[in-house]
């Protein structure tokens, strides 16, 4: 993704940043070789990666991250 991206490109791009497209098909929509494109391409137009929906799974992964790290992160363990 080292050349110049046209606006459907762009619009691919920003999709994935907003979570609305899926890592394989933004790769397939780019015409991207791998993730590392993809990386790329969203490094060089300012956009972030997407964030993981907040569903109730990825909230209990979060409840027990923070159930694991705070203590240890407070104590010095």
């Amino acid at each position: 993704m080292s050349q110049a991206i046209n606006p459907d490109q762009l619009d691919v791009l920003r999709a994935y940043a907003a979570g609305q497209l899926g890592t394989r098909r933004a790769i397939e929509a780019l015409g991207a070789h791998d993730y590392a494109d993809l990386v790329i391409g969203l490094a060089q137009n300012d956009l972030d990666f997407p964030k993981p929906a907040a569903t109730p799974t990825h909230e209990a992964h979060l409840a027990r991250a923070r159930a694991i790290l705070q203590p240890r992160l407070r104590h010095g363990n």
